[in-house]
């Protein structure tokens, strides 16, 4: 097999009758000239393997021919990229969750597909949530939804778009501790003893002394 960049091959496949004939070689000449310019071409024919490498403008091109459900022109190039790329898979997979899933994560990367039954809603419907993005423009989410509902299957229902958003605060608590003891006081029941009478006498013995001191004035 002969490679398209090896133009001077060309002339060793002609027969030995011809191949020293001077209009014959001019005319290999040529054809190896356009040979190499195809050549140069050829790469443009890969278009999905390249897709990193090919323009704004192809990608939108591309975008319509595979009919990519989800598609903002004026959406970042990495992500018309990323929709392109999984264009022919979402075709294949379409009316499952995962499909579904896979769609919303190209504009949120931290969406989830929940199912009626996991979030006790009515049976056959689901939603999106977990979404910790930004909240973008209006119109990107009318995308989003139209997308979702020509991706999933025709007998879901969506339910919509729950954004995750984590607020910080703090709590304060105070508790105060209070014992009592109650303490019950019921009237005593004494049994009343008898009364005896005792009588006590006391005699008391009175003793006075006096003492006179007298005073002396040196006098006989």
């Amino acid at each position: 097999m002969l490679k398209l960049e090896a133009g001077p091959l060309i002339k060793s496949t002609l027969p030995s009758s011809i191949s020293q004939d001077k209009t014959v070689q001019n005319i290999c000449d040529a054809i190896s000239l356009k040979v190499q310019e195809l050549n140069r071409h050829v790469e443009l024919v890969l278009l999905l393997p390249r897709l990193d490498d090919l323009s704004e403008a192809l990608i939108d091109e591309l975008a319509w021919q595979y009919h990519v459900d989800f598609y903002n022109s004026a959406s970042d190039i990495s992500e018309k990229r990323a929709l392109v790329k999984q264009a022919i898979a979402w075709h294949r997979r379409k009316g499952t969750p995962a499909a579904v899933e896979e769609l919303c994560t190209t504009v949120f990367k931290s969406a989830q597909v929940r199912e009626w039954y996991e979030y006790q809603g009515e049976p056959y419907h689901f939603r999106v949530e977990m979404i910790r993005e930004a909240l973008p423009d209006v119109s990107v989410l009318d995308s989003l939804t139209r997308a979702i509902f020509a991706t999933k299957n025709t007998r879901s229902w969506l339910d919509g778009l729950c954004f995750y958003r984590e607020v910080k605060g703090g709590f304060y608590f105070s508790a105060g501790m209070e014992v009592v003891k109650d303490v019950h006081i019921y009237p005593a029941k004494l049994k009343m003893p008898d009364i005896v009478q005792v009588q006590n006498f006391r005699t008391n013995i009175r003793q006075e002394r006096s003492v006179i001191i007298l005073c002396q004035t040196g006098t006989d």
